[in-house]
């Protein structure tokens, strides 16, 4: 996609730890960890830790890909129902934890 700068926000701190620490090579998903890291080191990619609400657009998919039957969903433009989140994450609007 031609994609030079990424910021990856995901709310799963073990995903994150196991990409940008030292995790097993005996882990089940040994090698996807280590093909990430290998790609993220290679682009200027970075990953961050965020809260479910802090990013309702990776919510927003999480959700959909949990009752999907699909291995993968291209979506070349945003889902209708995913613009007001993509607003709000734009904005930087906050949200209580409850």
């Amino acid at each position: 996609m031609g994609i030079t700068e990424l910021a990856c926000y995901s709310d799963s701190l073990l995903s994150i730890n196991l990409i940008t620490g030292n995790s097993s090579k005996f882990h089940l998903h040994a090698v996807l960890i280590q093909d990430i890291k290998d790609k993220v080191s290679q682009l200027n990619y970075s990953l961050h830790h965020t809260l479910r609400e802090g990013n309702q657009c990776a919510d927003f998919f999480a959700k959909l890909g949990a009752i999907s039957d699909a291995n993968l969903l291209l979506h070349p433009t945003a889902p209708d129902d995913v613009r007001p989140s993509l607003r709000n994450d734009a904005s930087g609007t906050w949200f209580l934890r409850s």
